[in-house]
């Protein structure tokens, strides 16, 4: 495999600068807290491969703003210095608080799936929040389709979970022209709990189904 200058990818989608409000009404980015979000890879992602992508970073709410500044802070510096270093500060990071994020407890079938956090990838369909966490609007889904596909290609996941069939809709068409076989975690909230935990269960077993089989692939860089 090719070595990937990491830092370089995870500043391009952070300072990339396609959509404002001129061009997409519900979009919530400026320079400071509110910057395009990369996503996650585990220090042992290419181990396992597998790839969970969601909707779109959510707004934080009070409980989660103070961690969000420094989490955000830590996005800048890898914007600005593009150093393994400053990959690596924003990587810790990413530990502490990914675990306290509502999706990872709700939606992350991790333990069912017999995964650890650094085990697994994480990114979203659009990279930049929204007001009132609405859906990305056609415009902004469309300007960052370049991103979710250069991570496709830099990551090459085994499988795919997308988390939300929102999600799963938008972008399951770009993980099947790869032959990456995908699932979805149900987000509905009118879903039965019955219905729900028999989501988590069938979506345990697709994961499983991938994790048990193939290669790792050795890469320079580890996170």
């Amino acid at each position: 495999m090719d070595r990937i200058d990491w830092p370089a990818e995870f500043a391009h989608v952070i300072s990339c600068a396609r959509c404002d409000r001129l061009t997409c009404r519900k979009i919530v980015r400026d320079d400071e807290e509110n910057v395009p979000q990369p996503g996650f890879v585990g220090a042992r992602f290419f181990e396992k491969r597998i790839l969970l992508a969601g909707q779109n970073p959510g707004v934080p709410n009070q409980r989660l703003a103070a961690d969000d500044r420094v989490y955000t802070a830590a996005l800048r510096r890898v914007r600005d210095e593009r150093s393994l270093e400053s990959l690596g500060q924003l990587q810790t990071v990413l530990r502490g608080f990914v675990p306290s994020w509502p999706v990872h407890g709700n939606y992350f079938p991790l333990e069912e799936a017999g995964l650890e956090l650094d085990e697994i990838a994480y990114c979203n369909v659009v990279r930049c929040r929204t007001e009132g966490n609405a859906a990305p609007s056609s415009r902004m889904i469309a300007e960052c389709q370049s991103h979710f596909e250069r991570w496709l290609d830099l990551l090459r996941p085994r499988a795919i979970v997308f988390i939300g069939k929102w999600a799963h809709d938008q972008s399951s068409r770009l993980a099947l022209e790869r032959q990456i076989p995908c699932d979805f975690m149900n987000r509905e909230r009118s879903l039965s709990s019955e219905a729900r935990t028999e989501n988590r269960q069938r979506v345990a077993a697709f994961v499983g189904t991938w994790t048990d089989s193939g290669a790792s692939i050795a890469v320079e860089e580890a996170f």
